[in-house]
């Protein structure tokens, strides 16, 4: 139990320096405080007073978190001035896409079940880690351009990130577990090969596999962002950038905190799991 807390103790603590952060970075940012509709020739004297007015007290970050703590303890994550709707409702539109755009990426852990089972596939082994070597050697925007340049969805470039990534360290596993000694019984027993897998291999591999899948989760949130800017994709990633190009300091603060904690939450299951692995 002590170890729960602490481990939620730590989260919290890094969450809310992620959102510190976040708002050090874009309030003193250049040009941060500069409001484009001083530009606008049909303002008077008083109205250019007041924007500079309102541009100097946002200034003040104290106040701006103060405030903004007190609004989330309540539930409410604030107003997005650039997209002038709540917070709230945007992250609740916004992140079922990006869960489904994650969900299909780490499908790229099935790739290394063929390696896996037919330890004599070289065919198949030599082309699939060629195949991984070579898309390391693209940036996640770069491979968004070419895949909307191709008419290809966001999922499947999350999966062309992820994958090469993730096929080595899976690949390993599931050669291991289907090495055991009570798998080739049961394969020399006549039991189906699907049934192996679900019932011999996968459950040994379980813990360093979903050890694996958190981990690639926390970088799928980080690719999302380049992937659904490019592709034009509704999700967080795109409000994300958004909120950056517009200078949306709530909105920056909130999604920021968020990927956070998604990000803390994933590593700390990849260590719960191994730990498990460890222990048994």
């Amino acid at each position: 139990m002590k170890a729960i807390l602490r481990q939620l103790a730590r989260m919290a603590v890094l969450v809310l320096i992620a959102g510190f952060a976040s708002a050090l970075l874009v309030r003193y940012s250049p040009g941060a405080l500069v409001d484009e509709r001083e530009l606008d020739s049909r303002l008077s004297a008083e109205s250019l007073a007041s924007l500079r007015a309102e541009a100097a007290a946002n200034r003040r970050i104290g106040p701006a978190l103060t405030g903004y703590f007190r609004g989330l303890a309540k539930g409410d994550l604030g107003y997005s001035q650039s997209n002038n709707a709540p917070i709230a409702g945007l992250i609740a539109d916004r992140a079922p896409v990006t869960l489904r755009e994650i969900g299909i990426g780490l499908v790229g852990l099935a790739f290394a079940i063929p390696a896996g089972r037919f330890r004599q596939a070289w065919a198949y082994d030599a082309a699939a880690t060629t195949g991984a070597g070579f898309l390391l050697t693209f940036p996640a925007a770069l491979l968004a351009y070419l895949c909307l340049a191709a008419g290809a969805k966001s999922g499947i470039v999350l999966v062309l990130v992820l994958a090469p990534r993730i096929f080595r360290f899976s690949r390993n596993v599931l050669l291991q577990a289907y090495g055991a000694t009570h798998v080739q019984m049961a394969r020399v027993r006549g039991i189906p090969e699907f049934r192996i897998l679900a019932a011999h291999v996968l459950p040994a591999a379980a813990p360093q596999m979903l050890a694996l899948a958190a981990a690639s989760a926390s970088m799928a949130i980080g690719a999302a962002i380049p992937i659904e800017a490019i592709c034009d994709v509704p999700g967080l990633g795109r409000l994300a950038w958004q909120a950056a190009m517009a200078r949306d300091l709530p909105l920056l603060v909130n999604l920021t905190m968020l990927i956070a904690l998604a990000t803390t939450a994933a590593m700390a299951m990849a260590r719960g799991t191994s730990s498990a692995r460890g222990t048994a």
